[in-house]
C-alpha cells in the first residue's frame, strides 16, 4: 500500500530541505526576511505619515526644500 502525504506534509519536507536543513541557509533566509520586512514597515510607515501630514512638512511647504 502506497503511503500518500497531504499537501501541508509536502509543504512541509520542501521548506526543511530547501531553507531549515542546513544552518547556512536558515540564517540566509531569517537575514533576508528581516531585511526585507524592514524595508516593507519602512515603506508602509513613511507613506502614512506623508498621507497624514499632507501640506504640514517642510518639503511640501518651502520649494526646493528636501527630505
Amino acid at each position: 500500500m502506497a503511503v500518500v502525504k497531504n499537501a501541508g506534509t509536502q509543504f512541509r519536507t520542501i521548506a526543511y530541505n530547501a531553507i531549515f536543513k542546513r544552518n547556512t541557509t536558515t540564517l540566509a533566509f531569517v537575514l533576508g526576511g528581516a531585511i526585507a520586512g524592514e524595508a516593507l514597515v519602512h515603506k508602509v510607515v513613511d507613506d502614512a505619515w506623508e498621507a497624514a501630514n499632507k501640506g504640514k512638512l517642510s518639503h511640501h511647504i518651502l520649494p526646493g526644500a528636501s527630505e
